[in-house]
């Protein structure tokens, strides 16, 4: 049986050079995603943006035991690198922008989507 992991940490891609930042998901939320995830619609490829400058999305990193998992999140589009996903209601974006510390919303909200 495959453990699933009880917490995650998220991370906002925006800078170049420098330290991105970063909070946690506790449990509870941490659950509540992986909930999503089973919702949006598996597809071939991801869509494009790598290059991009300012917001690249947001980047899940799911540790379990010694082994992780790292989740992409723009837009309609989700990734973990071997899987693709188009989350046309945008509700993982939407739940991770909700979760988001109000402190780092604040300092970003020129750049975040809306």
């Amino acid at each position: 049986m495959e453990q699933l992991p009880d917490r995650a940490q998220v991370e906002i891609d925006i800078f170049s050079g420098r330290p991105n930042p970063t909070w946690k998901l506790g449990r509870t939320d941490t659950t509540a995603l992986l909930k999503l995830l089973k919702k949006v619609r598996k597809v071939e490829t991801a869509a494009g943006g790598a290059g991009e400058l300012g917001f690249r999305g947001f980047k899940v990193s799911f540790k379990t035991g010694g082994s992780g998992r790292e989740l992409r999140v723009k837009g309609n589009s989700v990734s973990d690198g071997a899987q693709h996903f188009s989350d046309d209601r945008r509700i993982i974006e939407k739940f991770l922008l909700a979760k988001m510390p109000r402190e780092l919303h604040v300092r970003f909200l020129n750049v975040l989507p809306r």
